[in-house]
Formats: C-alpha cells, structure tokens, sequence
C-alpha cells in the first residue's frame, strides 16, 4: 500500500466564523485520538469548524467523535458546525440515521446551525 493513502493529518487554520479544523486521509479508531485533541484545543477558542472534505475514509469510531463534539456544542460548550465529506463519508451519517443530529453546513453559506 502507498504510504500516502494510509497517512492522517489534521489542518487547524482560520477561517470567517472561526477556526476551521482539516482532518485529511482515513478517521478510524487509530487516529480518531488525534482529532479530538485538536477539537479540545480549539472549541476553546469559542467556534470550530470541522471540514470533512479531506477524508478518504471514516468509520464509526469518527462518528462517535462528531456526535460527541456536536452534543457538546448544543451544550452551549462553543459553537460547532461540519462541512460535509465525500459520498462514502456523508453515507455513514445517513446509514446510521444521524445525520440531523451533526450541525452540517456548505462551505459558502453563513455560521453553525
């Protein structure tokens, strides 16, 4: 296997309504520790974007992650919204029946939801 399919990075940048975090390649149970902690760092600055354009693949492992944050946020923790993967990714939402329960948004519409 190429060593670039199976590498996972996580992108923090600035974005209009805050930070914009960049998960790229597979979000599975190895590398899901790794995104959370830069999720933790960065709902602390009060609004986070989560970008799932990057991602190659994502298991369930990941979708506990994003409920999680996402409760966290309807908390009133910080705000929180989730630009939309690929097909594959966007299928686990809908197969698992959770897609209402993410704060999804397209990239040029205005804040979290």
């Amino acid at each position: 296997m190429d060593p670039d399919e199976i590498d996972f990075t996580v992108e923090v940048g600035g974005g209009p309504d805050g930070t914009v975090v960049a998960p790229r390649g597979e979000l599975d149970v190895a590398t899901q520790a790794e995104l959370r902690a830069a999720l933790e760092r960065q709902a602390q600055a009060g609004s986070v974007t989560l970008d799932l354009s990057g991602l190659r693949f994502m298991d369930t492992s990941g979708l506990r992650l994003i409920l999680e944050t996402a409760e966290a946020s309807r908390r009133g923790e910080f705000e929180f919204a989730v630009l939309p993967g690929s097909p594959a990714v966007q299928r686990l939402f809908d197969v698992a029946g959770v897609t209402g329960l993410v704060p999804f948004r397209n990239g040029g519409e205005g804040g979290a939801s």
